[in-house]
């Protein structure tokens, strides 16, 4: 069983130091328009930082929150029955859905927390699934998982170490 019990640390220290790029850029646009060029180019450096630290801290702790934790547990399932599980968010029209992904020997659960517009649970029966593949969110990050039922239904979902979820749901599917 290889069950991800842990955030993983790495993920959210690349998360972090993405967010901190992210306002940086932002905080570089920004800043030329309210100081000048000298100004902003010593802002955005400083506030990207304690910005994007501040984002990878709050995003550390929210995954590790016991009421996060407790919204997004199955119930009705063994731990023993879950091959593996995750942080995760699902696609949903504009809106990227957070909860948890869990990949059982028959299907694929994913389920949000409270902190969303849509909440919902999805279950994909795992000889749904017609094929997984790879996509970038916003073209950027490589963290997209994309599963094509054989309905021709796309679901996409934004988890961490998407090479091991395709090997993973790949053994249920072939």
């Amino acid at each position: 069983m290889n069950y991800e019990k842990k955030p993983d640390t790495k993920a959210f220290i690349k998360i972090g130091l993405l967010a901190g790029l992210f306002f940086c850029f932002f905080f570089g646009i920004a800043s030329t328009f309210l100081y000048d060029l000298h100004a902003a180019l010593i802002m955005a450096p400083i506030s990207g930082l304690i910005f994007g630290l501040f984002m990878g801290l709050m995003l550390y702790f929210f995954s590790k929150s016991k009421k996060v934790n407790d919204q997004t547990k199955l119930e009705g399932v063994n731990e023993t029955d879950i091959v593996y599980a995750g942080a995760s968010n699902h696609f949903i029209k504009r809106e990227a859905v957070g909860g948890k992904l869990y990949l059982l020997n028959d299907r694929l659960v994913f389920k949000s927390h409270s902190l969303n517009i849509q909440n919902h649970t999805l279950s994909i029966q795992i000889d749904n699934i017609n094929e997984v593949s790879f996509f970038s969110p916003l073209g950027i990050v490589k963290n997209g998982l994309q599963l094509t039922l054989k309905d021709g239904a796309i679901e996409k979902f934004v988890v961490n170490n998407r090479n091991i979820w395709k090997q993973h749901i790949e053994q249920f599917i072939q």
